[in-house]
């Protein structure tokens, strides 16, 4: 897997975020996929409670990942990031990626943690979105565990 395409995939759960966050839209928990075959698929939230999607979304990929098709995953969220990173803004996009060829490393998955403000000019519906520097963030592996 190449470093481009895993820049590619994140790139996108960013873009994907910002929409839904400039449209007023809930961001619910998603997932990007990269099977082992170069395609690339969605897997959106089928539940309405955050916390309850996101681990539904780590037990799906985590299967998923066991039959060995997946080499790449990112879980994207909305998160409020924890003040020790010392975030710019404390609201958050939070990117999980992981990536098969790692799944040997101790520390083989990374946290993204893009901190965002929102701003609506007065009398406007339109939004706009200010992404800070992401904070990245090592920890073990949870999918390809």
């Amino acid at each position: 897997m190449s470093e481009e395409r895993l820049f590619e995939m994140v790139e996108r759960c960013v873009a994907d975020a910002v929409l839904a966050l400039e449209q007023d839209k809930p961001l619910t928990p998603f997932a990007k996929v990269l099977p082992t075959d170069g395609s690339e698929r969605d897997i959106p939230c089928m539940s309405a409670d955050e916390t309850t999607c996101y681990e539904a979304l780590l037990r799906q990929l985590g299967g998923e990942a066991k039959i060995g098709d997946i080499a790449a995953v990112a879980i994207t969220a909305r998160v409020t990031i924890p003040e020790h990173y010392n975030p710019p803004a404390p609201q958050g996009i939070r990117i999980h990626l992981e990536e098969q060829a790692n799944s040997h490393k101790k520390i083989g998955a990374k946290l993204l943690y893009i901190p965002y403000e929102l701003f609506a000019a007065e009398g406007s519906d339109t939004r706009s979105v200010m992404l800070h520097n992401p904070i990245a963030i090592g920890m073990p592996m949870e999918v390809f565990a």
